[in-house]
């Protein structure tokens, strides 16, 4: 699926994978910074096109193969919400939404104004920002100065060790981590300011929409107790996955991811 620009947005590029017959609702996923649409491709979107979901993973502006790039430093959460509804348009129905660490934060900005038939937030930015988890990092001096130093300079500083200590858990081969390293781009630093204020939610699932909030036990990012929080705040179920983590879609344990997910829209649709 591709979006065509207008005057307002650029172009966007959309992965799409579809059963042999559709007999479940669609599913949207959101990828998040640093990161564009393929990291649902590898696994996650095989695995429910074969339960019957047709399956889009956007590659937000400025990321991928999507238009907006020159204009990447000043995209903000809105715009980014303003992405999710143009590819809803498109899809023609409302999906069920999953969303990845700051592709977490945009459904939470999204679902203050729209609804759908189901929401999971993967290892998602929490619910109150980036703040307690630079606290967590900055315990960790000299882990927080490489990891801004890989935010900053992206694919120039993605050694395998550092990236395999922060966002995967368990026996992860050298190729994944490699191809994670390369993929790396830079994220938006307006995008990641809304993270600690201006761009935070303000009403907590309006609609009252199903909702699920992982966590990863060995996230560096986003600890679960942070994703708890976010979970009460939304009247969400909450599960922690262990030996998984950040990068809970292509991590050596990702099946376990897909299929919590699985059973859970099993159990509420």
């Amino acid at each position: 699926m591709n979006i065509e620009s207008s005057a307002e947005n650029p172009a966007l590029d959309v992965i799409e994978r579809h059963p042999n017959k559709a007999t479940r609702k669609p599913i949207l996923f959101i990828h998040g910074a640093n990161m564009s649409a393929w990291c649902w491709d590898e696994y996650f979107m095989p695995f429910f096109a074969d339960l019957g979901h047709p399956t889009y993973a956007i590659n937000l502006r400025g990321h991928g193969k999507s238009g907006g790039s020159a204009m990447l430093a000043s995209n903000s959460i809105a715009d980014y919400v303003n992405d999710i509804q143009r590819v809803i348009d498109e899809i023609g129905e409302p999906p069920i939404l999953i969303g990845h660490s700051l592709g977490g934060l945009i459904i939470q900005k999204y679902i203050e104004k729209e609804t759908v038939p189901a929401c999971i937030l993967m290892a998602s930015v929490p619910v109150d920002g980036l703040i307690p988890s630079i606290i967590d990092l900055a315990l960790n001096p000299t882990f927080y100065m490489q990891m801004n130093l890989g935010e900053l300079i992206g694919t120039w500083f993605s050694p395998v060790d550092l990236t395999r200590k922060s966002i995967f858990a368990g026996h992860v081969n050298d190729d994944v981590v490699i191809r994670y390293c390369a993929e790396m781009q830079q994220g938006s630093p307006k995008a990641l300011l809304d993270t600690l204020w201006l761009g935070l939610p303000t009403y907590k699932n309006p609609f009252e929409i199903p909702m699920l909030a992982l966590s990863a036990d060995e996230d560096t990012f986003f600890r679960p107790a942070h994703i708890r929080k976010t979970a009460k705040a939304y009247k969400a179920d909450f599960i922690n996955m262990k030996k998984m983590g950040h990068t809970m879609m292509i991590d050596a344990h990702w099946r376990e991811s897909a299929e919590t997910i699985q059973h859970w829209l099993e159990k509420n649709l």
